[in-house]
């Protein structure tokens, strides 16, 4: 193609020079010289005119782009849903709304460093109207600079305060649903009426046939207590109490109304200690507690919810994680007391615990 744009660029400089020159007759003309003389017949120009055309049909890019599944803010796009299409073809079968189209074929690499460096290829949307556009619970589709773009709408009559399934208090039901649907990823819903109840289940209303259970932070939750047909794998569990199976024991935990951690795997073994307990990939045991044994995990803590805890060890520790890494360091069992600080030592001991990944020090989140 580029040998034919060259020719198509040689033809048309030698057209216009050949306007501008007179016919003449001589021995010293264009033709010695290996070019077509100025006065040549129109037999010699009429093979010009495909020189001409040729380069510019070859030029003309391709009517295709890439067709997105949808936009993101800014109108950035970065889900491919398929590659060298038109924008009819992107718009007539999209079946994720809003969709949305760009005219340049780009392959991965492009792509890449348009998600990098600007946070997708500028693209537009196929629908200029919210008519037929659908953007699921808890979004509404609105027209912003020429484009339909689903927003988070939360529709809620209730006043007062929640409480979300991620332990927060919040003002109203719709700032919950606001924040749930920003956050998809963290499967966020109401969890009960009311503020967040600690360390009781005072005053918690669960709806339907769920029951309130305080897990290990002693944050009361709406659970429903599951059904368990078929006999599992026997589990011991931090009260010495052996059960059928990871099932049986959520459900004695619901029916109890409070966490039911695991200890370790199989039957309870009588006056257990850490020589007779085998733990699982990235755990210790640690003695103690009714279970004489327990394996803990001695993970990195990231950067989750902190709720600062009291322990059974008279320390306070800025989440139920650095609580449990304090005890796989210590070698013991430490249990939560109560919610918030301890009262004869409200410092915060778990500051700099080692990152057993890498043996550095790790500041607290």
């Amino acid at each position: 193609m580029r040998r034919a744009v060259s020719l198509g660029r040689a033809a048309l400089t030698w057209s216009r020079r050949c306007a501008h020159v007179p016919r003449r007759r001589g021995r010293h003309s264009a033709a010695a010289a290996g070019a077509p003389a100025c006065g040549a017949s129109a037999s010699m120009r009429l093979p010009l005119l495909p020189l001409l055309v040729l380069p510019l049909v070859l030029a003309r890019p391709a009517a295709a782009g890439i067709c997105w599944s949808g936009m993101e803010r800014g109108g950035r796009c970065s889900s491919v849903a398929a590659l060298r299409v038109g924008r009819a073809e992107c718009c007539a079968g999209a079946d994720r709304s809003p969709a949305a189209w760009s005219p340049r074929d780009l392959d991965s690499g492009e792509i890449f460093f348009y998600k990098a460096l600007s946070g997708g290829v500028p693209c537009t949307a196929c629908d200029e109207s919210c008519a037929g556009v659908s953007c699921g619970g808890g979004r509404r589709c609105v027209l912003r600079s020429g484009r339909a773009r689903c927003v988070c709408a939360a529709a809620c009559r209730r006043a007062g305060p929640v409480c979300g399934t991620d332990g927060r208090t919040y003002r109203s039901l719709c700032r919950l649903r606001r924040r749930a649907c920003r956050r998809p990823a963290k499967h966020l819903a109401l969890d009960y009426p009311g503020p967040c109840q600690v360390g009781s289940c005072e005053g918690v209303r669960c709806g339907g046939d769920k029951r309130c259970v305080l897990d290990a932070e002693l944050g009361a939750h709406c659970v429903k207590c599951g059904v368990c047909s078929v006999a599992g794998a026997p589990v011991c569990a931090v009260d010495g109490r052996t059960y059928a199976g990871a099932c049986a024991l959520r459900r004695a935990a619901c029916e109890r109304g409070k966490a039911l951690p695991l200890a370790y795997r199989g039957s309870c073994i009588a006056n257990a200690t850490c020589a007779s307990v085998t733990c699982g990939a990235g755990q210790r045991c640690v003695a103690g507690g009714a279970s004489g044994a327990r394996c803990v995990s001695c993970g990195s803590c990231g950067g989750g919810a902190r709720r600062v805890l009291c322990g059974t060890d008279a320390r306070t520790y800025s989440s139920w994680c650095r609580l449990q890494r304090a005890a796989c360091h210590a070698g013991r069992v430490v249990d939560t007391l109560h919610r918030g600080p301890c009262k004869g030592n409200r410092t915060i001991t778990d500051n700099s615990v080692t990152d057993e990944r890498n043996g550095e020090d790790v500041e607290a989140a």
